[in-house]
């Protein structure tokens, strides 16, 4: 009888939108803008019950507005996470550096490794406020 044991261990590797997501969350939670807006297409939208802001600009004037309104948050885990082709969906925990538990969702539409359009939402704010 001949058995052989394999040594080497199975190899894990990230979807691109799995790595996209990562790389999303890792730079909002240093909160510059520049580096999140390398991840955004040009064209890309955000899409909120406020309205639309459409291109890099638009974008940054967004982000800009949440990080002062919230501040940087940090991940504190990735809840759900489902990927269909171009489309990336996920629930994630973050905290505000001042201690704010939320709990968010996104649905990120992707292509050529970049961000195309994001809705974005908050569905609860575990400090006492559900949205």
């Amino acid at each position: 009888m001949n058995t052989t044991i394999s040594t080497s261990s199975p190899t894990l590797t990230a979807s691109a939108g799995r790595l996209l997501f990562e790389r999303f969350m890792g730079r909002y939670e240093h909160g510059q803008i520049e580096p999140l807006l390398e991840l955004f297409s040009p064209e890309a939208e955000i899409v909120t019950f406020e309205g639309t802001s459409r291109g890099h600009r638009a974008i940054g004037e967004w982000f800009t507005q949440c990080l002062a309104t919230e501040g940087p948050s940090v991940l504190v885990s990735t809840d759900h996470f489902a990927e269909d082709g171009d489309v990336v969906r996920y629930e994630a925990t973050m905290v505000s550096l001042d201690g704010v538990v939320r709990q968010v969702y996104g649905v990120l539409t992707v292509g050529d490794g970049r961000i195309l359009a994001y809705l974005p939402g908050v569905i609860a704010n575990q400090n006492g406020r559900s949205f």
